[in-house]
C-alpha cells in the first residue's frame, strides 16, 4: 500500500466512476483500475463493488476510507506548509523551568522573517527525549545528578542523543514567603520533615525520570501537578514546599523564597541534541540566550 493508493480510492469513492476518477487523476482507466486490485488483494478485502449504475463502497471500503482520509489530509496539510510562504516553526522540549521565556522571545524577535512558530513544551523526562528523538523537538532542556545520571545516560545513548552542559547547580528549597522556614539561610532535610512536598508528575515507567531534586519520605504526603503555574499556586497557598534548580527570573521570585539545602548535590543543567541533526542557526542562538540568562545566577559553576 502507498499514499497515492489511498488518493486513488478517494477519487473513485468521491465520483462514483473508475473511468472518471481516471480522468481527473490524468491516469488510464485500466492503471487506476489495476492499481486498486493490487490493494484489495493486498489488504485481502474488496473496496468497492462495480454495477451498471456505477461504483460504490463495500463496507470494508467506508472503513478504509475513513483512515485513508486522515493521512490524506495531513499529506495536504504538509504540502500546504512547504509552499512559497512557508516559515518553519522552532520547538524546545523542556523541564519545567521559567527561565526559557526570555530566551525563546529573543530568538522569536531575530528569526521572524524565517519562522512563524516558537514554543516551549514543559512536559516530562521521559518526553522530551523521545520528542528530540523522533526531531519533534529542536532541543531538550533536562538535568543530570548522581541520581539520575546512569538511567538517562542509558537513555540517550538508546535514543541516539546528546547532552551538552550548561553549567551546575546546587539545590534550592522552593517556599512561600511567609512559610515557617522562609527566615533561613540554610534548610537541612531534617528541616522538612512534617511538610507536604509538591513535585512534577512523572510517568510510571519504574524508572527514576523525576524532575524534582528531593527524594519524598516514607509518610510524606505529595500534591502532584504537571503544570508550573499550578505548582506555584499551591506553594503560595500551603506551607508545602518543592525543590529544584532555583533557576528563577521571572515574577514568580517575587511570590516565593529559593533557600539553598545543606549539602546540596550539584545538578548539571544541559540540553539534549539529535546526533543524527545538525544544530539549526536559531538553535544555537537560543543556546546562547540561555547562557546569557544562567550568568545572572552566580551559584551556577
Amino acid at each position: 500500500m502507498n499514499f497515492q493508493q489511498c488518493r486513488y480510492v478517494e477519487a473513485v469513492a468521491r465520483v462514483g466512476s473508475f473511468s472518471q476518477a481516471a480522468k481527473e487523476l490524468f491516469m488510464t482507466q485500466p492503471n487506476l483500475s489495476s492499481s486498486i486490485k493490487d490493494l484489495e488483494n493486498e489488504l485481502g478485502v474488496q473496496l468497492f463493488t462495480r454495477s451498471n449504475t456505477g461504483t460504490r463502497l463495500t463496507e470494508d471500503g467506508y472503513d478504509f476510507l475513513k483512515y485513508a482520509k486522515r493521512i490524506i489530509g495531513e499529506l495536504d496539510l504538509l504540502e500546504q506548509r512547504y509552499h512559497d510562504q512557508f516559515k518553519k516553526s522552532f520547538t524546545v522540549a523542556s523541564h519545567h523551568y521559567d527561565f526559557l521565556s526570555i530566551p525563546l522571545a529573543k530568538v522569536a524577535q531575530e528569526f521572524n522573517q524565517d519562522y512563524q512558530e516558537f514554543q516551549t513544551i514543559e512536559t516530562t523526562t521521559k518526553k522530551i527525549l523521545e520528542s528530540v528523538a523522533r526531531f519533534e523537538a529542536d532541543l531538550g532542556i533536562i538535568y543530570l545528578d548522581d541520581e539520575n545520571k546512569h538511567i538517562l545516560e542509558s537513555s540517550l545513548e538508546h535514543h541516539d542523543l546528546e547532552f551538552t552542559s550548561l553549567g551546575d547547580f546546587p539545590t534550592r528549597v522552593f517556599l512561600r514567603r511567609n512559610h515557617p522556614l522562609a527566615h533561613k539561610d540554610v534548610i537541612s532535610e531534617s528541616d522538612l520533615k512534617g511538610y507536604d512536598q509538591i513535585r512534577f508528575r512523572q510517568e510510571q515507567s519504574g524508572l527514576n525520570f523525576d524532575e524534582d531534586a528531593l527524594q519524598i519520605h516514607n509518610t510524606q504526603h505529595v500534591l502532584y501537578s504537571n503544570d508550573r503555574g499550578t505548582v506555584m499556586n499551591l506553594l503560595c497557598a500551603t506551607d508545602a514546599y518543592a525543590s529544584g534548580l532555583g533557576i528563577v527570573n521571572s515574577f514568580v521570585r517575587d511570590q516565593i523564597v529559593l533557600i539553598p539545602l545543606q549539602d546540596s548535590p550539584k545538578h548539571t543543567l544541559g540540553y539534549v541534541t539529535n546526533k543524527k541533526k545538525k544544530v539549526s542557526k536559531i538553535g544555537t542562538a537560543f543556546i546562547q540566550e540561555i547562557k546569557k540568562s544562567l550568568n545572572e545566577f552566580p551559584e551556577a559553576n
